[in-house]
């Protein structure tokens, strides 16, 4: 992409939020991308993690994304340390559990009624987050998490790319995991065994 067009892009981005324009940004770039964070992480789907946080880094700081010279460069020497970073952190165990899994861990602890009323507000508090998520970020959630669809499905009537939607999906699972750091942080000594175990697994993947 030649720099005018990518500061073009870049300026829609960071000024507007524009969905289009991040979805043509994140298509010219992601292969590339891609490619070259397989020749530190052979494993396309690991690869492809590491991409994603990329993407994800850079939403973050959009508010900086004009004032980096040499804006490319910039970006596969984010995917080499955050390749680095994960190969570093792959010996660790990390557990795979996603936002949707929550359910079925409120369903025990519940004769004690005080974590019943803890169980309960962890509840309440988790769909008051997903209210507040940004109107596109909690649209595909929503689509994704509650409705069943697929992230080909969403993206087909959002009008976005798949690789859009995911980004959103995980810009919405970071902003939950924020909220709920708070309340686990506050009530980790009276959350049942099984409701902490869960959220600490969480909140640390």
């Amino acid at each position: 992409m030649d720099s005018v067009r990518l500061r073009h892009l870049l300026t829609r981005i960071v000024e507007s939020d524009d969905d289009k324009a991040f979805s043509e940004f994140f298509d010219c770039y992601y292969t590339r991308l891609m490619n070259f964070a397989m020749i530190f992480i052979p494993q396309y789907d690991q690869a492809e993690e590491v991409v994603s946080e990329v993407f994800l880094k850079l939403l973050n700081m959009k508010g900086e994304l004009l004032k980096i010279d040499r804006f490319e460069g910039y970006m596969f020497m984010m995917v080499k340390n955050h390749a680095l970073n994960f190969l570093n952190l792959m010996k660790r165990e990390q557990a795979n559990i996603l936002i949707d899994d929550i359910k079925d861990h409120m369903t025990s602890d519940f004769i004690d009624p005080d974590k019943r009323l803890i169980n309960n507000d962890l509840q309440r508090i988790l769909t008051n987050a997903i209210e507040q998520l940004p109107p596109k970020r909690r649209l595909v959630f929503k689509m994704v998490k509650d409705e069943g669809m697929s992230h080909k499905e969403t993206a087909e009537l959002l009008e976005l790319s798949v690789r859009t939607v995911e980004v959103h999906l995980k810009l919405a699972i970071k902003d939950l995991r924020r909220i709920l750091l708070s309340f686990y942080e506050e009530h980790k000594d009276e959350i049942g065994v099984s409701n902490q175990r869960f959220l600490s697994f969480f909140l640390s993947f």
